[in-house]
């Protein structure tokens, strides 16, 4: 574990030392505050008009659960920024071959490589906890829905970076890596909805709305940990963890 730990602690540092760090909690936090402000100024309108016009003023946890679905887009754009080098640029520099010929496995490569990029988002998912706070500190939302949701984020981010680690396993160019991360990760936002039009009805539209991340991510977000949502993220993980391992086991006898 030993070297698991120094490669991640390596990464984590040469991030942090780069303009990337900077501009990856830049954009985490600001496109999520963005979205804060102009959703906690339409809350405040609506639960305003609600009783002039005889309608329902809507609730601190559906306010809540509209950060989340729109944190979960963000990290579309995130994810890829932050995976697309750690393999891609490596290779493209021949830096790669210093930790294949050195005396640890493939395994610890990608365990340190993945530890270091979720280590950095967990950081970043950290500090964006002061919005939620402010609505707890000023409201009274269920406290239990905002652990759930920031652990499904969390577990839908790990899923992420394990599928943006293959992806950067398998080119040097990171431009590359960077687009066709975040097209596969929009295709499994949006598998849920393209389902039905594949095959309405069939075995094929059950299997792509499973596969599709969308419907595991929305019982976290309504406050509900369940073991097969759980299962979902990390089994997703861990199949494409073992597919970057064997992509560089494959590289190692090259």
């Amino acid at each position: 574990m030993n070297a698991v730990f120094t490669i991640a602690w390596r990464d984590i540092r040469a991030t942090f030392a780069s303009p990337k760090g900077c501009a990856i909690f830049f954009f985490f936090l600001g496109f999520m505050g963005v979205f804060f402000y102009n959703f906690l100024h339409t809350f405040v309108e609506l639960t305003q008009r609600a009783p002039m016009f005889g309608g329902e003023a809507p609730t601190l946890e559906q306010l809540l659960r509209a950060l989340f679905y729109n944190l979960h887009f963000i990290l579309i754009l995130v994810i890829p920024a932050v995976t697309m080098s750690s393999f891609s640029e490596e290779r493209r520099n021949q830096t790669i071959r210093l930790l294949q010929t050195s005396p640890i496995t493939a395994t610890q490569i990608v365990l340190g490589k993945f530890l270091a990029s979720a280590a950095v988002l967990a950081l970043a998912l950290a500090c964006s906890a002061v919005y939620p706070l402010f609505i707890k500190v000023f409201g009274n939302p269920d406290g239990s829905l905002i652990l759930t949701s920031y652990l499904g984020i969390f577990l839908l981010m790990c899923a992420q970076l394990a599928f943006g680690l293959w992806v950067s396993s398998m080119t040097t160019n990171q431009f590359m890596a960077f687009l066709f991360t975040m097209f596969g990760l929009f295709l499994l936002l949006i598998l849920n909805w393209l389902a039905p039009s594949v095959n309405s009805g069939g075995l094929m539209e059950t299997v792509l709305k499973y596969v599709a991340s969308t419907d595991h991510l929305d019982m976290f977000f309504k406050g509900m940990l369940t073991v097969s949502d759980v299962t979902y993220f990390v089994c997703f993980a861990a199949l494409f963890l073992f597919f970057t391992n064997v992509v560089l086991d494959s590289q190692r006898w090259r």
